[in-house]
């Protein structure tokens, strides 16, 4: 068994390794970004405004996009080898602007993203004669965007940090300057790519403009979305929320764990035991009334979805008997002023009901699970066996109907540790609990691809241990299951 268990845990990193990588190529290949606004329309229709500019020079813009990886490639970093004919030709088509604004806008922008792996062919756009000045012109701005470079954040820098930051607002001032305008001459624009060009000769191999063979190999593993999201995470830096960048993902999921975990685990404890009796109760008096009014009463209640059930317990329970109907505690003054018997007797009050919407679904299935898994049980040979031999009925439900029919059930509640982080977002809404089902749910509409990714990585590992707990359940469930 122990070494059965250190197995197991052995190869749980590399499962959510894994799985991090399909999440995280999932969420970025998403249509969208979190550049994206979502405004309501005056029809009621919900519209996505896309953020940033043409050459994606708007600091604030880039900055957001810097801080979320945005302006790399997903998993493999490709664009050193980017070819000068791929340049010449995406310049011309941003140039003739004969495909639509759409197409072009995402073009426009994911070449802003490529610039910087591609500034010396753009140098030499810039410097050919031959090209129309409007290409130059054009190849300048994307010079620019990708000399560009993003100050390092944060209230507790270091000394070096401070003098890089100096370093990098003066580089990105001087390029900036060097943007051509529509009062430009031709001549202007020329002294314009002159002082470009020696600001490139200063800068461009120390900055990292013109790559070698094995800088090229460590950019396409490492420079890309994936990997820096990464490095964060192998120091458990899940990163900040979206709208709020003093707020770290973790103490914003430590803040509402209990919340979610009472609202989860709960129900899961009391949903095993009950269906675990109704189960029985019904396969021991199959084709009787007692299984016959079981049988429909749960269908009834895994029919009724529970936007229905949770307004029902509100109107119909809660303020004809008294019972709170918002939030997991009384108000803070009042909780505090509370001894350890009332707290508790105050946090049972306050998640009666919610516990009551989010089982009841589960309980129905389950219980019906639980009459299949006790009358197969109950037509194995060990258990004739057993009643032949005399033993009492009671000696026989719980020592081997009971415990065989609960490794069904366990197995089927063993992934059920994954909802942890996910909670109800109806019950969470109406009972105004804060609690992760609206915390996501705001997160996913938003595109805060720090808490998404977080949700995924804590639900998955957490689903890794329950199928853990289910395994090692087994074994005490029934003694014949060895993982020797």
């Amino acid at each position: 068994m122990l070494n059965y268990i250190i197995k197991r845990l052995l190869l749980l990193p590399v499962t959510l390794f894994f799985i991090i990588v399909v999440n995280f190529t999932i969420i970025n290949f998403a249509p969208g970004e979190p550049a994206s606004v979502t405004e309501i329309s005056e029809r009621g229709e919900a519209e996505r405004l896309e953020g940033g500019v043409a050459a994606s020079l708007d600091d604030r813009y880039l900055q957001f996009r810097e801080r979320y990886g945005l302006t790399l490639p997903v998993l493999f970093n490709l664009w050193p080898m980017i070819s000068p004919e791929y340049v010449d030709s995406t310049l011309l088509r941003l140039e003739l602007r004969e495909e639509p604004f759409k197409r072009l806008h995402d073009l426009r922008i994911r070449f802003g993203d490529q610039a910087r792996f591609i500034m010396p062919r753009l140098l030499d756009v810039m410097n050919d004669p031959m090209e129309d000045m409007a290409i130059r012109q054009s190849a300048i701005r994307f010079f620019v965007r990708g000399g560009l470079r993003q100050a390092v954040l944060g209230g507790d820098l270091t000394p070096e940090q401070q003098r890089e930051n100096k370093e990098i607002a003066a580089h990105n001032e001087f390029l900036t300057s060097q943007l051509p305008t529509a009062f430009d001459t031709e001549e202007e624009i020329l002294k314009k790519i002159e002082r470009l060009d020696l600001w490139y000769e200063e800068n461009g191999v120390r900055l990292g403009y013109e790559p070698d063979f094995w800088e090229k190999v460590s950019i396409f593993f490492f420079e890309t979305r994936f990997s820096r999201y990464f490095s964060r995470v192998l120091t458990l830096d899940f990163g900040t929320l979206r709208d709020d960048p003093r707020k770290t993902v973790v103490a914003e999921v430590s803040r509402r764990f209990k919340y979610s975990l009472t609202l989860s685990v709960t129900p899961m404890l009391i949903t095993f035991f009950l269906c675990l009796f109704f189960g029985l109760t019904m396969a021991l008096k199959q084709n009787r009334f007692p299984d016959y009014s079981l049988n429909f009463i749960f269908l009834i209640l895994y029919a009724i979805p529970i936007f229905v059930v949770a307004p029902f317990l509100i109107e119909q329970v809660a303020l004809k008997y008294g019972l709170p109907i918002s939030g997991f505690t009384s108000p803070e003054n009042i909780y505090n002023s509370l001894t350890t018997p009332e707290r508790f007797a105050d946090v049972v009050r306050h998640i009666f009901l919610p516990i009551v919407a989010i089982m009841y679904g589960t309980l129905a299935a389950q219980t019906r699970l639980a009459r299949t898994a006790v009358l197969e049980v109950s037509r194995q040979d060990y258990v004739r066996t057993a009643r032949a031999k005399g033993l009492a009925n009671a000696a026989i439900i719980r020592k081997y109907i009971g415990r065989n029919a609960s490794i069904t059930i366990v197995t089927s509640l063993a992934g059920s540790l994954g909802v942890i982080l996910g909670g109800s977002l109806i019950v969470e809404t109406l009972f105004e609990i804060d609690g992760f089902g609206k915390f996501f749910y705001d997160a996913v509409l938003n595109r805060d691809y720090n808490v998404i990714m977080f949700s995924a990585i804590a639900g998955s590992f957490l689903s890794l241990l329950g199928y853990l707990a289910a395994d090692i359940a087994y074994t005490i469930l029934d003694p014949r299951v060895t993982f020797e």
